[in-house]
């Protein structure tokens, strides 16, 4: 009887071992993520700055007028030449065009009082719509990046325009924006390309280019991740299927890329998408 009991016995533990066994397998099982992984290439990067722009006349010139009109030489839409007479009041004062453009407002009446100085709004406005520009309002952000003579590439109506940064202002101005005041800078692109097709007024899609490199290691950003000092690193594969965290050193960045400077040779597989939960050391298993 003693044999046959300490037989149970054993058989008793080696089933509860089997189970306890089979119980921490899958745990663990359940326990191993699944990840996607892509390997750091080496190719050119380019960083731009996205923003709007608003285009507008190279050259405009308002006229602001007083007393009553004599004689008024133009309308809207109608084009001048340098020199033209464009209005004349009683008293014998005239404006003249100061360069070759097209009338876009008219604000007065022959033989009726001009009170648009009152108003705050100009009595004559011609403008230069054969040489175009585009202003822009940057953000502090963006204007630390900003320099003069930066390329600009635009999109407007699906059609593709280049141009230059020609000047950005000394100082910032405030602004009223939808979230209240802010500081805005203002910065002109000039245009390198043909601008026919283009409308003053209309806003355009504005890219800057501020900086760019060649055969630079590059990751998708979606690879990134930050520790608690902001210092970036990725996540690698080991041989046993672990992660490995791996700091690295970044450069610059377009939108969907960003440079690697140090940390990562070309080849090397990175993890995509790291989980906040993700931790060294851990079981994955990379996705085919």
């Amino acid at each position: 009887m003693k044999g046959k009991k300490w037989i149970g016995i054993i058989l008793f533990i080696l089933f509860a071992a089997f189970v306890g066994y089979s119980v921490y397998q899958s745990s663990q099982e359940d326990e191993t993520v699944t990840v996607r992984t892509t390997e750091v290439s080496s190719d050119s990067l380019t960083e731009v700055v996205m923003t709007t722009g608003m285009i507008d006349p190279s050259e405009t010139q308002e006229i602001v007028g007083q007393g009553v009109v004599s004689e008024l030489n133009v309308s809207k839409g109608d084009t001048v030449e340098e020199g033209d007479t464009l209005v004349t009041y009683i008293d014998g004062t005239s404006f003249t065009a100061q360069f070759d453009g097209t009338v876009t407002e008219v604000n007065v009446t022959e033989e009726e009082a001009d009170t648009n100085a009152q108003q705050g709004q100009p009595s004559i406005v011609i403008a230069n719509l054969d040489e175009l520009e585009v202003s822009l309002q940057l953000s502090r952000s963006d204007a630390s990046l900003i320099e003069v003579d930066q390329q600009v590439e635009m999109n407007y109506a699906d059609e593709l325009y280049e141009g230059v940064i020609s000047s950005i202002d000394p100082v910032a101005t405030q602004q009223q924006t939808q979230m209240g005041s802010s500081a805005l800078l203002g910065a002109i692109v000039s245009f390198d390309s043909d601008t026919d097709g283009l409308i003053a007024g209309f806003e355009i899609d504005v890219d800057i280019i501020v900086d760019s490199v060649e055969d630079a290691l590059v990751i998708p950003i979606e690879a990134l991740n930050h520790d608690e000092d902001n210092n970036p690193y990725v996540y690698t594969v080991g041989a046993d299927n672990e992660l490995i965290q791996v700091m690295i050193e970044t450069g610059i960045q377009s939108d969907a890329r960003i440079e690697v400077a140090e940390g990562l040779n070309e080849g090397d597989e990175i993890v995509l998408s790291p989980g906040d939960n993700f931790e060294e050391g851990q079981q994955v298993e990379v996705e085919d």
